[in-house]
């Protein structure tokens, strides 16, 4: 299992540094033909769109699997650990639920940009709305990961109680 997470990791670093990488570079390059040779890149925006759509998506999928997404703590602070660790439990349960929402629709409306085009570049749309499916899927990944986790915590600390410090 370890080295499936490896390579998954690796492939979801990659992709966001490859996309941040081209995504700067063809944006210095657009920025100077614009505006020094006032002669603009047309292709250069379905780039830049596909490289930002794509670190946007993966990142957040990283941020996932680092537990760095939006939280708000306060009610978690005032209850027990094993309280705590339940709410913990329920509420990674809800997003795993709204990931697999994400991973359906997508599929859904990634078939839709099939027939079409991107502006400048002959791909269909259906490259750029992969992203959200593809990073919903990975999404389902890491939460279930940190739901296996948190589990096992639970179970182990079942004996133990007590307030939280």
């Amino acid at each position: 299992m370890k080295a499936v997470d490896s390579v998954i990791n690796s492939l979801v670093k990659l992709m966001m540094g490859a996309s941040s990488l081209v995504l700067s570079v063809v944006t210095l390059l657009a920025v100077i033909t614009r505006f020094i040779f006032a002669n603009p890149i047309p292709w250069s925006q379905d780039i830049i769109r596909i490289c930002f759509v794509y670190l946007v998506f993966w990142g957040g999928a990283y941020c996932v699997k680092e537990k760095e997404h939006l939280n708000i703590d306060i009610l978690l602070t005032s209850v027990n650990d094993k309280t705590r660790k339940v709410i913990e439990i329920i509420i990674n349960l809800v997003l795993l639920l709204f990931f697999v929402f994400l991973m359906y629709f997508g599929f859904i409306f990634m078939q839709t940009g099939v027939s079409q085009k991107a502006p400048y570049l002959p791909i269909p749309m259906s490259v750029y709305y992969l992203s959200l499916p593809s990073s919903a899927i990975l999404m389902i990944y890491y939460q279930i990961q940190i739901i296996y986790g948190q589990l096992k915590s639970l179970k182990g600390n079942s004996n133990a109680g007590g307030e939280r410090a």
